[in-house]
């Protein structure tokens, strides 16, 4: 039974919600698989406790009086799930999972122990014909090269793609320890970048996978509010200073923080404060926190073993800057990116 069917923790991370969660779980006891456990992080949910109880009893809780972000909540869900895991899933609240998503996850993951990470097919709830995000790639500075808003049915083969959703996706156990976990001064946002990336320069392979199908919910929205921006460029540039060759890096950061500082002084002259201050906001953070994040490249660079080089012929480092014109057009449509095609 172990060797066909491997212990899997399942952790879904949730704050100051009931309904959405209840969906998730709801899918989630259906699941055909036989050999796993359920956890769920929670921030600030009233009542939570008793809820659970009453509606999910194979369900093991960790909850939290204060908002840690979902960076933290994944690494606590970890920490809980039992030793003898051989691999860990990872669901957003919001998600819902069709039955045997776990099977054919695990059935990849099994047969290739180069692969470390797998994502799942996960499509748009109430336009399930359209996908939502997958990292295809990242381009110059680390934005996804994402499937969002394109057909499902045009992706129907198991492929290599340069980072995984955590919305539904798998880690083998000794791949997460490896990498060391997320790094939890993301808070929220790009932390499954991050955590990818870093999984990759140890030589580990990501995989999406079609067979295993989840609902999402969520999506972005028009006009993205401060608090996400702030975390978008902040961790943005961590990650871009994590990870990159030193070779790759300098012009690369500076080309970030000028274009990010460019749009900061946009949304200033449009008298969006909010955006301005957060804009500005990450890339100060950047500069306070550089001596801390080049401490943590330190580690991710003297343990890598993937060149670069290497991720560039692969088309899975990018060295266009398509994807981030699409998400500054996202921000701020009518002031920053006219859109065009990609070459």
């Amino acid at each position: 039974m172990t060797e066909d069917y491997p212990e899997v923790s399942v952790i879904v991370i949730n704050a100051r919600d009931r309904k959405w969660l209840g969906k998730c779980l709801g899918s989630l006891v259906k699941t055909d698989y036989p050999n796993f456990e359920m956890i769920v992080v929670d921030c600030q949910t009233p009542g939570i406790e008793e809820w659970i109880a009453a509606n999910f009893e194979d369900v093991r809780l960790v909850h939290l009086e204060e908002d840690i972000g979902p960076s933290a909540s994944h690494n606590i869900g970890v920490a809980k799930a039992v030793r003898s895991s051989r691999y860990l899933a990872f669901l957003d609240n919001d998600t819902v999972v069709e039955p045997n998503w776990l099977k054919e996850l695990i059935k990849v993951m099994q047969n290739d122990e180069k692969i470390g990470i797998a994502q799942a097919k996960i499509l748009k709830m109430g336009k399930e014909d359209r996908l939502d995000h997958t990292g295809l790639a990242i381009d110059t500075l680390g934005t996804w090269c994402t499937t969002l808003n394109m057909k499902e049915e045009n992706f129907n083969e198991i492929s290599e793609v340069f980072a995984a959703s955590l919305a539904a996706c798998i880690v083998k156990r000794e791949v997460f320890d490896e990498v060391g976990g997320f790094d939890e001064d993301y808070f929220i946002y790009d932390d499954d970048t991050d955590f990818c990336w870093r999984a990759r320069l140890l030589g580990y392979r990501v995989v999406f996978v079609p067979t295993a199908r989840a609902n999402h919910s969520g999506q972005i929205a028009q006009g993205v509010k401060p608090r996400k921006l702030f975390h978008g460029v902040k961790n943005r540039g961590y990650t871009l200073l994590k990870n990159y060759e030193l070779g790759n890096l300098w012009w690369r950061i500076c080309i970030y923080y000028v274009v990010m500082l460019l749009c900061g002084i946009t949304f200033a002259l449009l008298l969006d404060l909010g955006k301005a201050h957060a804009s500005l906001r990450g890339l100060t953070d950047m500069l306070v926190n550089l001596r801390k994040i080049w401490r943590k490249r330190m580690g991710v660079q003297s343990s890598r073993r993937v060149k670069d080089r290497d991720l560039f012929e692969r088309r899975l480092l990018r060295k266009d800057l398509w994807a981030t014109l699409l998400y500054l057009r996202n921000v701020a449509p009518v002031a920053v990116v006219k859109e065009t095609r990609p070459s």
